[in-house]
């Protein structure tokens, strides 16, 4: 599972105004993303004792955790997210997240690049067991 956060060298652009600490450097995801269109970026939250439930879809999604900590499994590895990781799911891969510790909540910026026709959406699906468990300490 891709899971990677801004704790990076920063690049130096626009004549040296603006440091930017990229997550995917530009032109890393071209072609994996070719033909894609973005289909959304949106805040979400899932409040105590929720889970997402377990979908697919044709997009490359992204979720960047903002406040509290989260679970997130990716076919059959979960991880362990906090504040500032930015987690990648790619096409067509079983997934969900849910709140790491019972009685919390979390909030999360998604977006997704997508190669879905009109009016197709997520499919449920069910999640493989996870081989890699998250450790939540």
């Amino acid at each position: 599972m891709d899971v990677r956060n801004a704790q990076v060298e920063p690049t130096v652009e626009h004549g040296g105004t603006c440091l930017t600490y990229f997550m995917f450097p530009k032109e890393s995801v071209r072609a994996e993303t070719m033909g894609s269109y973005l289909e959304y970026v949106a805040e979400f939250e899932l409040k105590p004792g929720a889970e997402l439930e377990p979908h697919c879809h044709d997009s490359d999604e992204f979720y960047y955790l903002l406040q509290g900590e989260a679970v997130v499994q990716v076919s059959d590895e979960q991880k362990l997210l906090r504040p500032g990781d930015l987690v990648h799911i790619p096409r067509e891969v079983p997934h969900s997240i849910w709140p790491a510790r019972e009685g919390e909540s979390f909030r999360a910026l998604s977006f997704a690049v997508s190669f879905m026709g009109e009016n197709a959406g997520a499919v449920p699906c069910d999640l493989p067991p996870a081989r890699v468990k998250a450790s939540v300490d």
